[in-house]
């Protein structure tokens, strides 16, 4: 226990002069517990409940030219040597240990999308020919495209020609080469297009160059396997982006630790969301969560980047004094000599008939045609809401329409392609919000962290809606660093580690 402890110690106080937390990948899912098993639904949403950031999982492709999801080629519990010798129907028809079946690719898929800051390492298995590699990597790709995947997908694996054809087939994702044994050299993977590589901790060892040079050349690297204190200390001592580990939950609660101590040492800048985050949507900000506010601006900067209006965002937090970038950076308010004042204001008009005509074909498609007031709200800045209720629909009824954004969510992706020229958001509680293309919270807040000196490491966005669609969701893509606030009236037990 002494060792352990002084690990630990050791770790946190190495990883607190890093400029880049090292990410957990739980290896095949969080299967270390009963009930379990590797490269099941079990075992992704067991990754999903815990919370890590990223999952290794592992695709065949069948006789029949299906995408299945095991470790292989023995399908564990059955009497078949070589998945890849089997067709699906047959391939679905074996029960694994835990009683789950083999999940195909798409069920797969379906279930991750339901975590979308969850980081898929989808390893192609090695085939008998270059001819059945290539149909697996074109069979993955088209049910990428189909499933819109790619901002939680990187590709991994030890057969180079699939690496090297994923880069062939969708240029720029990213492909990270498998090795136990062989090294690259950072000049090797930028050449072939690669993103970073993944190692054995054999293969690097005592070549840790490597591992630097990479790290210095922005590419990825992942470490495997690391299941010890020791070992994860020797990946975040060389800025490694992802170990993978059998033991995904010790792994975090390590990682969770540092990156804790990291942020409070290294964050200068916190910018929150309102509805939802701070408050319910649209109601005024509570005494306990104002207290909050009061306690972090002792130590850092706050502001607010909100959807809304400055106006709207100000009244509702009772005239806290704070700035805020209001309709996604198309406005801001500073207080100055004590007073609410709009400091800058960006106009983009919109084009009303393009608009209008668009959401009424819109509204028509999916049965929305009944509702109270106007059906777009156009704000001065050139900002429009889309709401599907309308502008005057009842509080109460707005509330109950669409909590967790299912009725939306199936919508967004028409929206977002009706609207290509712009930026589209699932906003407030019944409603799409539209703006010009270059606004959107991470560009917003990034704009003003130039302005005052902070750079990104200095920056954490707390928020409620990083999934794709997300009035948040630009600051996950943007790879900034953020906290997900899933219960307003928790805010203090989420961030007390910051005070």
């Amino acid at each position: 226990m002494k060792r352990l402890t002084t690990i630990i110690a050791a770790v946190l106080l190495t990883a607190a002069l890093l400029p880049a937390q090292t990410k957990v990948m739980a290896h095949r899912g969080y299967y270390a517990h009963p009930g379990s098993f590797e490269n099941t639904l079990t075992s992704l949403k067991g990754a999903q409940e815990i919370g890590v950031e990223g999952v290794e999982l592992d695709v065949h492709l069948t006789t029949d030219d299906s995408l299945v999801i095991l470790h292989g080629p023995r399908i564990a519990g059955s009497t078949y040597p070589n998945v890849q010798e089997l067709d699906y129907k047959t391939v679905k028809s074996c029960v694994l240990p835990n009683g789950d079946r083999v999940p195909s690719l798409r069920e797969y898929f379906a279930q991750a999308k339901k975590t979308p800051g969850l980081m898929l390492f989808l390893e192609l298995k090695a085939h008998p020919s270059p001819e059945r590699e290539t149909l697996l990597a074109e069979k993955v790709i088209e049910l990428c495209d189909m499933m819109d995947m790619y901002d939680q997908l990187t590709f991994i694996s030890f057969s180079e020609h699939l690496c090297d054809e994923i880069v062939r087939l969708r240029k720029g994702s990213p492909v990270l080469p498998i090795s136990s044994s062989k090294t690259f050299s950072t000049q090797e993977l930028l050449d072939r297009g690669f993103a970073g590589v993944s190692y054995n901790m054999a293969a690097v060892m005592n070549k840790t160059h490597l591992l630097d040079e990479a790290h210095e050349a922005g590419l990825q690297t992942v470490l495997w396997p690391v299941n010890s204190y020791d070992l994860a200390d020797f990946a975040m001592r060389h800025h490694v982006t992802y170990v993978s580990s059998d033991q995904p939950q010790a792994m975090k609660n390590l990682m969770s630790a540092v990156r804790e101590l990291e942020w409070k040492q290294t964050k200068k800048l916190i910018a929150f969301d309102l509805d939802g985050t701070l408050t319910q949507h649209k109601q005024p900000l509570g005494a306990e969560n104002r207290a909050v506010l009061d306690t972090l601006a002792a130590r850092y900067e706050i502001i607010m980047a909100g959807a809304g209006g400055c106006r709207r965002i100000f009244n509702q937090m009772g005239g806290y004094p704070i700035t805020i970038i209001g309709n996604y950076g198309m406005e801001e308010s500073r207080m100055v000599d004590g007073q609410f004042t709009i400091v800058r204001e960006d106009k983009a008009p919109a084009d009303r008939k393009f608009f209008e005509k668009e959401c009424s074909r819109l509204r028509k498609e999916y049965g929305y045609t009944s509702f109270k007031g106007e059906s777009l709200e156009y704000h001065g800045s050139g900002m429009v809401t889309f709401g599907l209720l309308g502008t005057k629909a009842d509080p109460e009824e707005k509330l109950a329409f669409d909590p967790d954004k299912t009725r939306r969510r199936k919508m967004y992706p028409e929206v977002k392609e009706t609207f290509k020229d712009y930026s589209v958001f699932i906003g407030g509680t019944t409603s799409f919000d539209i703006t010009p293309k270059q606004y959107n919270k991470y560009d917003a807040v990034m704009r003003y962290a130039a302005e005052k000196g902070y750079s990104k490491d200095q920056i954490l966005f707390v928020g409620d809606d990083f999934a794709d669609g997300g009035n948040d969701s630009q600051v996950r893509l943007g790879g900034m660093d953020y906290i997900r606030i899933d219960d307003y009236t928790r805010l203090r037990e989420k961030l007390q580690f910051l005070f």
